[in-house]
């Protein structure tokens, strides 16, 4: 769901070749798109040119350039100013909507290298965990079982946490693509806005966020919308504020991690 409107899977591929296709000659990406529907775009597109998805836990200049120093072919793709002064950025294009022909689903290799995930640093450097495509999609399907969402069939998926982060990649990202949900484009943060865009969508709906964000949604007095799914990791979770979010929410809430 992008900008109030259903993108079907094949616009959705569309998107992919045509990106792909302008995608600079690179080995090493840095896909710091805020929308998650741009940033499941470049990602996919990245898959298709074998190109290393770069995810660390922030963009400071000195990390920024470290990564610029370790992998000398890194540029960024960006879909919003701000974009790392130390690397080449490549703009987001204007995609067009619709396009005769209609892609078939790429098979990506196994053992392809689809991203390398950094440690936040806080004992040391920053750690890099390179992780296949098998190994995400593997995961992200393990995850899936684990959670029962096979059972909820296009379930809309709305996620408060940033899909650069590990959680926000697997359980919005890489759930909806290997697990036949619908992602949503935006990360609302204030409380009318989140409200606003759950309830714009059909049901099944769930809701991916962190006990941070849930604390403040709980804290609003106006009416929650209801939701078939609540799903909360990276922080301790206390079990007044779990029964709290079932009951307002009207739905269970697992937590993972």
């Amino acid at each position: 769901y992008c900008d109030g409107r259903a993108v079907a899977i094949e616009e959705f591929l569309r998107h992919v070749h045509q990106l792909a296709a302008a995608l600079p000659q690179r080995g090493y990406v840095l896909n710091r798109c805020a929308d998650r529907y741009r940033f499941a775009v470049g990602f996919a597109a990245s898959l298709l040119r074998r190109q290393v998805n770069l995810l660390p836990p922030n963009e400071t200049p000195d990390l920024i350039a470290r990564l610029a120093a370790q992998y000398p072919d890194l540029y960024c793709l960006s879909d919003s100013e701000g974009a790392p002064a130390e690397l080449e950025s490549f703009a987001f294009p204007q995609l067009a909507g619709r396009t005769p022909a209609s892609p078939q689903v790429p098979a990506i290799p196994a053992r392809q290298v689809a991203a390398i995930l950094f440690t936040s640093g806080s004992t040391g450097e920053n750690k890099p965990f390179p992780r296949t495509w098998s190994t995400m999609a593997r995961s992200a399907a393990a995850e899936i079982d684990r959670l029962d969402l096979r059972s909820r069939p296009g379930m809309a998926v709305l996620g408060t946490v940033p899909p650069q982060h590990s959680y926000g990649l697997e359980s919005s990202v890489l759930m909806a693509m290997q697990g036949g949900l619908a992602l949503h484009a935006g990360r609302p943060f204030f409380p009318a806005d989140i409200r606003a865009e759950l309830r714009a969508l059909p049901r099944p709906r769930c809701l991916v966020t962190t006990p941070t964000h849930l604390a403040v949604r709980l804290a609003e007095a106006d009416e929650l919308p209801e939701l078939d799914f609540l799903l909360c990791a990276t922080a301790p979770l206390s079990p007044q504020l779990a029964a709290q979010a079932e009951a307002r929410f009207a739905a269970p809430l697992h937590e993972i991690y």
